[in-house]
């Protein structure tokens, strides 16, 4: 739990965290917070305990979740891809953490590939798939107010109520 702790209070993660939230103020669609965040750490543990997983930790499902969407406010900003961002802004703050290359490594993996098809990845990890997975079963469509306007409702797994 310590390495968890030193990413909730790295510098750099409160800063990116501030900046999600400032370009996603008019925003009337699911926001980037901590809370967001969290979810998708919780689930993506869950889902690898349930794929009987036994070489990537709490510690690395829990980062992956943490901080796959603290690059958010780069696409506001600039465009750019906020799986890319967020992966390039993590590596500072998991080394910080004291994660080792190789969880390094896999956490940024799975990061980068968060927004993307299976299609596209013959060798997704099973971290990288349980944090796309998260990351989709995280939002609770069918209670959202902004969901006629959205245009992902039709795509999600709770669009029409609880899936689990």
């Amino acid at each position: 739990m310590d390495q968890l702790n030193r990413i909730i209070r790295h510098e750099d993660y409160q800063k990116y965290l501030r900046k999600n939230e400032k370009a996603e103020q008019e925003r009337i669609f699911c926001g980037h917070n901590f809370n967001h965040l969290l979810s998708v750490a919780r689930l993506t543990y869950i889902f690898l305990l349930e794929e009987d997983n036994n070489f990537i930790t709490r510690e690395m499902a829990y980062a992956a979740g943490l901080l796959h969407d603290i690059g958010r406010w780069c696409e506001s900003v600039s465009g750019e891809d906020h799986a890319e961002a967020s992966a390039e802004l993590a590596g500072p703050i998991l080394k910080d953490a004291g994660f080792s290359m190789d969880e390094e490594a896999l956490i940024l993996k799975a990061i980068r590939q968060h927004r993307l098809n299976d299609e596209k990845f013959v060798h997704r990890s099973p971290l990288s798939h349980a944090l796309k997975k998260a990351d989709l079963f995280s939002r609770l469509c069918f209670q959202c107010q902004a969901r006629n306007e959205c245009y992902k409702v039709e795509k999600q797994p709770h669009k029409d109520g609880l899936t689990y």
